[in-house]
């Protein structure tokens, strides 16, 4: 997959924007639509003077995609008065996320995704949402599988013509209101402390050995950038911990709980790694058994998702008692999807 970087768009690149806005706009809509009706739209909504104005308002920010090629998508944030519904203050509006077509299917459109998820949680709001086109059925189920629900309609007007526009929301705060997926946890042998990110060089130590990661889906973790792109993903997650030796009070690992379902009242655990002095000590059946016991007070299953190749992590869960279940492909937080075994685990076996 060709690397995709993300970058915040200034006064100085209006030209840049305008084109790749254009283009994008044109690619998603001109099918079923007029050509008055698109030239009309496209020269009113990317006029230069209209694109100035947007950047430079203070509660907007628009960022690029790019790759080799150049710009190859685009993002649009709106916070307080600046979203175009009125909305709770503790909001973030994704007014636009557009990939050029020859980039679909690229993870562009996850990339740009992933940053407004990062911007949501730099401004602490409690849910993000946007609007989308009601025959656009490529982009809700995007939304969908990134975990948003419709919450209403509104018209959106190209041209002469109106259109209604799917409102869809996800809130970031819902974990939170079942349980804390982020408590301190302990037993005799090791504290699980919430990450924070000024741990970010001690955890750095650790992954820093590239053992670690041979059997891992990205076995380049150990490089700085790309561990500081996954150790972003853990704070995103506010679910993840630091592994703290008792006897030593070393950082010695990471693991997490993520992506809680309250329909299923299922949790995942995982992107678990731990250094390799730890190996063989038993330091992964105690954190898991902790962290099982822990969850176990609130689901009624608890999921894994461990790398296809990642033999070692497959043996230590079947160990657990958890069953392989599927097979998926999954990406993490921009990087390129790899071949996952979901595991699981019920209480009711646990408690067995």
């Amino acid at each position: 997959m060709e690397s995709i970087s993300i970058q915040k768009v200034t006064l100085n690149d209006l030209e840049k924007l305008q084109k790749i806005g254009q283009q994008t706009f044109f690619e998603t809509f001109s099918t079923g639509n007029s050509d008055d009706n698109m030239t009309a739209y496209l020269e009113e909504s990317f006029a230069i003077e209209k694109l100035t104005r947007e950047l430079q308002n203070v509660n907007s920010s628009f960022y690029f995609a790019l790759s080799n090629e150049g710009i190859v998508g685009y993002l649009k944030l709106n916070i307080g008065n600046s979203q175009t519904e009125k909305q709770n203050d503790n909001a973030l509006e994704i007014e636009r996320i557009y990939v050029s077509k020859e980039f679909h299917g690229k993870q562009v459109g996850q990339s740009l995704y992933d940053k407004a998820l990062i911007e949501a949680n730099n401004h602490g709001v409690d849910y993000i949402w946007l609007g989308v086109w009601e025959r656009n059925a490529r982009a809700i189920r995007f939304y969908e599988k990134n975990g948003f629900f419709e919450f209403g309609q509104h018209i959106f007007k190209l041209g002469e013509d109106e259109q209604i526009d799917i409102l869809m929301k996800k809130s970031l705060k819902t974990v939170i209101s079942y349980f804390d997926i982020q408590p301190t946890l302990e037993n005799d042998k090791v504290l699980l402390s919430p990450l924070v990110q000024q741990d970010f060089e001690a955890l750095y130590q650790v992954a820093s050995d590239p053992k670690i990661w041979e059997q891992h889906p990205n076995k380049d973790r150990w490089q700085r950038e790309v561990f500081r792109n996954f150790f972003e993903g853990a704070m995103l997650s506010k679910g993840a911990f630091k592994i703290i030796d008792k006897a030593t009070a070393a950082i010695i690992g990471s693991t997490r709980f993520y992506d809680f379902n309250p329909s299923e009242n299922s949790i995942l655990i995982g992107y678990t790694f731990y250094a390799v002095s730890q190996w063989g000590k038993g330091i992964n059946l105690t954190v898991k058994n902790t962290m099982l016991d822990y969850a176990f007070q609130y689901v009624d299953q608890v999921l894994f998702h461990v790398g296809a190749n990642n033999v070692r992590s497959q043996i230590a869960i079947e160990r657990l008692g958890a069953v392989k279940i599927a097979e998926e492909e999954i990406p993490y937080f921009g990087e390129e999807p790899k071949l996952n075994f979901i595991y699981s685990i019920s209480k009711k076996a646990w408690k067995e």
